[in-house]
Formats: C-alpha cells, sequence, structure tokens
C-alpha cells in the first residue's frame, strides 16, 4: 500500500552551525540517514551523493523509492517516493564539503550535520482500494449483463421449438387395443 503523500527533507548547509566560508572550488558529499523510531533506534543509511555526483542507494523496503535533487549551491533535497509505513521516523543528512587547496589538491572539511525531521507516514486504506474495489464491480457488472443477454440470444435462435403439436390420447389407445 502506498502512503498519501511525498516526504522530503531539505539539507540545506548554510541551516547548520557551522564557520564554514564557502569558495567558488567547494563540493559537498551528502549523506542522508535514517532512524526507526518504533523497533529499536537503529540507524541506517538511506542514499548518498558523492563529491563527484554519483548517487547511491541503500537497501530499503520493497516499495519505496529514493532520490535526491540539488535546488541550488548549498542545498540538496531527499524525495521518497511509494511511502509505506515503515519509512515513518527520523531523518537527517551529513554534509561533508571539500574544498580545492591553491596546490590544486582537495581536502576534507569537518562534517556537518542537519537537524532531524520527523516523517509520519499515513496510509490510506480506502484512497488505495477505492479505484480496484470500481474497477472489479464494474468488470463483474459488465460480465454478467453481456452473459445474461448473450444467454436470451442463444435461447430465442437456437432452442425454439417449431410447430410442436402434442399426440392424442386416443391414438396411443387405440395402438394399445390392437
Amino acid at each position: 500500500m502506498a502512503g498519501l503523500a511525498q516526504g522530503h527533507n531539505d539539507c540545506d548547509r548554510q541551516s547548520m552551525a557551522s564557520n564554514w566560508q564557502p569558495t567558488k572550488d567547494l563540493v559537498y558529499e551528502v549523506s542522508w540517514f535514517f532512524t526507526r523510531l518504533r523497533h529499536g533506534q537503529t540507524m541506517s543509511q538511506v542514499a548518498s551523493l558523492d563529491r563527484f555526483g554519483l548517487m547511491r542507494k541503500m537497501n530499503r523496503n520493497s516499495s519505496s523509492d529514493v532520490s535526491i535533487e540539488r535546488k541550488n549551491t548549498n542545498t540538496y533535497m531527499l524525495n521518497i517516493f511509494g511511502t509505506q509505513d515503515s519509512d515513518s521516523g527520523e531523518y537527517h543528512c551529513v554534509v561533508t564539503p571539500w574544498y580545492k587547496l591553491a596546490t590544486g589538491d582537495w581536502t576534507q572539511a569537518r562534517e556537518l550535520t542537519s537537524s532531524r525531521v520527523f516523517l509520519s507516514v499515513k496510509l490510506a486504506v480506502w484512497d488505495s482500494l477505492k479505484l480496484p474495489l470500481l474497477y472489479g464491480a464494474s468488470a463483474s457488472l459488465g460480465v454478467g449483463i453481456f452473459s445474461l443477454l448473450l444467454g436470451l440470444i442463444c435461447a430465442q435462435c437456437c432452442c425454439r421449438n417449431t410447430a410442436h403439436t402434442p399426440r392424442s390420447r386416443n391414438k396411443l389407445m387405440d395402438l394399445e387395443m390392437d
């Protein structure tokens, strides 16, 4: 069953506590983490985007999917599609800035962690079942009416008894007396 809404979590480097001043030779490594609050507080990585722009998705449940969207230079967004109840929990991102030195070498700066965002998934059972029930009832009604009409047409055309005259009982008795 799918959830009603898509969830997303913005990872904005500027909303995190940091004294980091961006330069034009700056790239980010972004990772999103999920903490399930119901069955133990286990944290797992959801997805990551390395400094070269390569996205990796981790194994998740069977129906929901994730994507990472870069909204601007300093903001990345995690989208969760086809949410289900097991997607409920806290999400946060960890950003690792990489900057280019004057020598041309890249160096890793201190990791920055976003605030946690709680995602609650409310399953809409009626909304999930409404269309399949409507299609099933319509198909059943259509097939039933078609079968009824076909049966009536076949009965009128194929099973018509033409010129049937009943035998008289007298002839039957006459044969018995002989």
